[in-house]
This record gives structure tokens, sequence and C-alpha cells, in this order.
């Protein structure tokens, strides 16, 4: 019987690009950053070329230091005393990201769902968690201004992975890294086989197979469903976006993951939802 689901956060509840966008080109214009760009005009004025750029140059590494450093703006993501950090989190706490229409109301209805009933063979409540490479007061902010945060037993964040990694560099360990749903699988107190992955990219479906806990010889892997109105369509929409995540991703050992579930509308989380509950 199901245990726990898992959503990420940017690109499946939110849609925090184009905060992103408008972020980057505040930021842009910021002091710091005065004598780097020279007066010139911000260069990716239209989201769509925005977002072609930040996935190109995210694509390696997965580090947004890596568009910072290629726009040549002063920021250093791993000193949280760098002045990029309060800008962030004053313009973000002005600017909350508003869940995708339908989001708040799955939530919801999930949570609802996984309470305890009169059935003897469910002693647990279905528990919910966050897994995100975003700081948790950004996060939290936004979750509290859509009124879901209480329905919400965990999250690992930016702020959690950076404490796992030597150095401090969180973003060294996020997804493709198993790192975050290891521990988020911990929190939730959950087995892989019984636990929803809600993602948007292809990055979220190889983060959830074959993750490792404790024991090298125990590999989890978790119900996979990808959703269409993420990032993965570069802003061609939901066709696009279903092309790729269908296509499933490839794995070490010439093997290929694919998601268990592809879906269009978050009413459809709920229906997979109710349906694992009952097996």
């Amino acid at each position: 019987m199901l245990q726990a689901v898992i959503f990420d956060y940017d690109g499946t509840m939110a849609p925090t690009m184009e905060r992103q966008h408008r972020w980057f080109e505040k930021y842009w214009y910021h002091p710091v950053n005065r004598d780097r760009v020279k007066g010139k005009d911000f260069p990716y004025k239209d989201f769509k070329s925005f977002m072609k750029m930040y996935q190109e140059k995210m694509a390696p590494a997965e580090n947004v230091q890596d568009i910072y450093d290629f726009l040549n703006l002063d920021c250093n993501m791993n000193d949280f005393n760098h002045p990029v950090w309060p800008a962030y989190k004053a313009f973000s706490t002005e600017n909350p990201a508003i869940l995708y229409p339908g989001m708040k109301e799955a939530i919801k209805e999930i949570w609802e769902s996984g309470q305890l009933t009169r059935n003897y063979s469910r002693n647990r409540r279905l528990r919910l968690g966050v897994n995100t490479s975003n700081s948790w007061k950004i996060v939290f902010g936004d979750l509290e201004k859509n009124g879901v945060s209480k329905y919400f037993d965990s999250y690992v964040s930016k702020e959690i992975l950076a404490q796992y990694h030597g150095n401090g560099n969180a973003g060294s360990i996020k997804k493709p890294s198993k790192i975050s749903l290891a521990l988020a699988m911990e929190l939730l107190d959950s087995e892989g086989e019984y636990t929803i992955h809600i993602g948007d990219t292809l990055n979220d479906l190889a983060s959830s197979n074959k993750v490792m806990r404790l024991n090298p010889a125990h590999l989890e892997t978790l119900i996979n469903i990808g959703v269409t109105w993420g990032y993965s369509g570069e802003g061609e929409g939901k066709e696009k976006a279903r092309s790729v995540l269908e296509r499933g991703v490839e794995l070490s050992g010439d093997r290929r993951a694919y998601f268990n579930y592809v879906v269009d509308s978050p009413n459809q989380l709920v229906e997979i939802v109710k349906k694992h509950l009952k097996e």
C-alpha cells in the first residue's frame, strides 16, 4: 500500500522559471554588477530565449552558479553572506510563485485521501514531502502564501544538501544525484516501491531509480510520475514535454528508465494516488 508522495517543486508544483527570468533581469541591474554589465541591457528580455539559455547552461552540472558565471554576474552560491542571497530572498518574498492551476486542489485531495480510515490494514496516514534544490525559506514562503504548507510532513532543500557536502556545495549533490531522494524517504519513513515521486524532468526520473539508502545490495526504485506542464517542453507546450518525458533516460550499464505515468493535469495525480492507495 502506498506510503508517501514526494513532490518536486520547481516546474512541478509552481512555474518558478518565470520568476527566475524576472530575477536575473533585476539582478543584472543591481549595483554590485555595474562594472560587469557596463551599461548594457539584459540580453534575454523574452522568456523563451532565457529558458533556452538557462537549460543549456544548466544541463552539464545542474548548478545555477553556471548561469551567473555565463552572464558575468557577481555571485558565489556557496557563500550565504554574499549580497546575492539577501537580494534574492527579498525579491522572492515580494514575488511569490503561484502554484500551477489545479495543483492546490490536487495536493489537498491527495492529503485527504491519505487520512486514516476504518481499514485496519492501514494504521498510518499517507505522508507528503517536498524535494527541492531551492532554499527552504523561499519555498516555504511560497507554500504558505499558496495555503498548502500544512499538507506536507517533511522537506529536503538546498540547506539540507549543503550539510551533506564536505565543502557545503549543495549544487554538487542535486538531482540527478540520488541523495536528496534517499533523505526524503528516510524522513517520510517510506520504501521506494511504495513511494510516488512527481517531477517534470528526466533528471527527476534518473534520480529516483535504484536509490541506495544504506545497503548497496538493496536499491530502491520509486513510482515515477512525469508532468507535462513543467519545463521539459522548453516553452513549447505539453505535447513537446510529453515527447521528451516518454523517451525516458539512459542510465549506467546500458539501461533506460521510463516514467510509470506521464500526466497532463494535476487532477490526474489524484487518480493515480487513489489507485495506489487501494493496492
